[in-house]
This record gives C-alpha cells, sequence and structure tokens, in this order.
C-alpha cells in the first residue's frame, strides 16, 4: 500500500487540531503553522499527481481491511488534479487572509484547514458513506468560515446556507440508506458491479436513491434551481472564504462525475446515465444564468 494517499488527509487534520490548541498563540505562529501546513499539503499533492501520471488506480485500505469491508481511499488522475488545484488555491487564501483577514477570529486558521480536510476526503474517498462523511466535515468549517468576520450581513445568508446545507445532508444520508438496503455495500468500485445485478422489483428504490443523491450533489454545485444560496453567500463571506468556497461547488459536480459515471455508467443496465437527460441542460442553463447575473449591473 501506497502511504502517500492519506497525506493530504493527515497534514490539514494535524495542523487543524494544533491550530485549536493554539488559539491564543501569537498570530504570527499561528499564520507560520497555517502556511507551512498547506505548503506540506501541496507538495503531497504534487507527489499523488506525480504518482498518478500512469493512468492506473492506487488503492490504500485502511487498517489492511480490503474493500468492501473497510475504509478505503482510491487515487487517479482526477482526484491528484483536484487535491493539486484545491492545495494551490488554499496556499494562495491563506497569504491573503494573513494581511489581515484572519484576525477577527482565533479559530480561522483551525477552521480553514479543517474544511481542507473534508476537501481532500472527498476526493480520495471510494466510498459513498466516507464520502457523506467528508462533505458533513466541510460543511462544518464552512458554517464557521462563513460567518468569520464582523457586522450582521451573513446572518441571513449564513442561515439560509445552513439550513439548506443541513437538509441537503439529511436527504444523503436517506439515499446512502436505500441503496445499502439493496446492495448490502457501498463502496463505488462494488456498487458498479453490484447495481447491474438488482432484481426488477428492487430497481425503484435504487433508482429513487440514486435521483436524491443528483439531488445533493446537485445542491453542492449549486445547479439551478437549486443554486439560489449561493450569490448570497458567496458575496457576503470574506475573500479568502469565498474564493475556497469556490472549491466546494466543484466537489458537487466531482461526486457527480465519480457516482454516476461509475456506479451508474453504460454498465449499469437499466440504471445506465441514470438522471444525466435532466442534468446537462440544467447545467447549460447555469453557466447561462451565471453570466447573466455577473453581467447585469447591480442597484
Amino acid at each position: 500500500m501506497n502511504h502517500w494517499l492519506t497525506a493530504p488527509i493527515l497534514i490539514p487534520l494535524i495542523g487543524g487540531i494544533l491550530q485549536a490548541f493554539m488559539g491564543y498563540a501569537p498570530i504570527a505562529l499561528r499564520r507560520t503553522l497555517a502556511i507551512a501546513t498547506t505548503v506540506l499539503m501541496l507538495v503531497a499533492a504534487i507527489v499523488l499527481l506525480v504518482l498518478a501520471d500512469d493512468g492506473s488506480y492506487r488503492l490504500y485500505a485502511f487498517g489492511n481491511w480490503q474493500p468492501p469491508f473497510g475504509i478505503v481511499l482510491v487515487l487517479d488522475r482526477l482526484a491528484a488534479l483536484m487535491l493539486v488545484m484545491t492545495a494551490v488555491l488554499a496556499l494562495f487564501c491563506h497569504i491573503y487572509a494573513i494581511g489581515g483577514t484572519d484576525e477577527s477570529s482565533r479559530q480561522f486558521h483551525g477552521l480553514f484547514l479543517f474544511q481542507l480536510l473534508g476537501l481532500n476526503i472527498a476526493f480520495l474517498t471510494g466510498d459513498l458513506f466516507n464520502l457523506f462523511v467528508a462533505f458533513e466535515v466541510l460543511l462544518i468549517a464552512s458554517y464557521g468560515l462563513l460567518m468569520h468576520g464582523e457586522g450582521t450581513s451573513r446572518t441571513v445568508p449564513g442561515l439560509h446556507y445552513v439550513v439548506l446545507n443541513l437538509a441537503g445532508s439529511a436527504v444523503f444520508l436517506i439515499a446512502v440508506g436505500m441503496i445499502y438496503s439493496v446492495t448490502g455495500t457501498l463502496n463505488m468500485a462494488d456498487l458498479a458491479i453490484k447495481i447491474p445485478q438488482v432484481a426488477e422489483e428492487n430497481l425503484p428504490l435504487v433508482k429513487a436513491g440514486g435521483m436524491m443523491l443528483l439531488v445533493v450533489f446537485g445542491l453542492k454545485a449549486a445547479i439551478l434551481p437549486l443554486c439560489f444560496w449561493l450569490p448570497g453567500a458567496y458575496s457576503n463571506a470574506t475573500a479568502p472564504v469565498a474564493a475556497l468556497f469556490a472549491v466546494m461547488t466543484k466537489v458537487g459536480i466531482y461526486a457527480i462525475i465519480r457516482v454516476f459515471t461509475l456506479i451508474f455508467g453504460n454498465q449499469a443496465g437499466e440504471l445506465a446515465s441514470l438522471g444525466m437527460d435532466w442534468l446537462f441542460p440544467l447545467a447549460l442553463i447555469t453557466l447561462t444564468m451565471g453570466v447573466i447575473g455577473a453581467w447585469v449591473p447591480q442597484a
């Protein structure tokens, strides 16, 4: 097993824990630790990108428990590219934040690193339930980051953001339970094998679970009509937080690509290309509305 796969998870986890215990340390020390943690995460991501360049999959099973029973991390080129993109963006966000944005909260850097932890788990996990866990980790950190700063302008957008994401998390968990009740597994690779073998009487339950997952991922990706939480949340967040939040919508898109090409791909029988007839038109409409929203002058 290649232990490098755990580095993008362990580095922000350890850095975030240290930040939690250093809340009253001098801000210069907290900033130095934050930058050092992000640089180390970037180095680890680049190493994984080099490893994934041969086009093969790499698997890490925690505790040597082999899938589908254990927790697994899976690395390929797409996951490695997402890790590098996140680490590069995080480094520049941290550099910008030390200009003064981080001064209003002692836990800014800790929350920032815990959000990176959740993002990295989402990109590396090979299990649907652990994808849910990753979403929860990054969302909990994002709630604190969204409210970071002074003033009350973030209260209402923050409330909308929290409520919608809590609802999305509940739907996610229900969908995972529906799929597990039929297939007996949540490992993505194992699901790709089990889904085509689902009995006909169980197909509606799996189909409903898959469509619910698509709705949840569409909410995370801010696809129309699930995008109305985004303008208020992003426009009221501080600059480095809003920049990092841009990756969270990419997590939703990444989850759609990962789940609906692997589990509900061409080999999935009657469930092949589930929801794709709706996805691409909605994505094009979302892009069009985004451009119009950016072009129209604000009142």
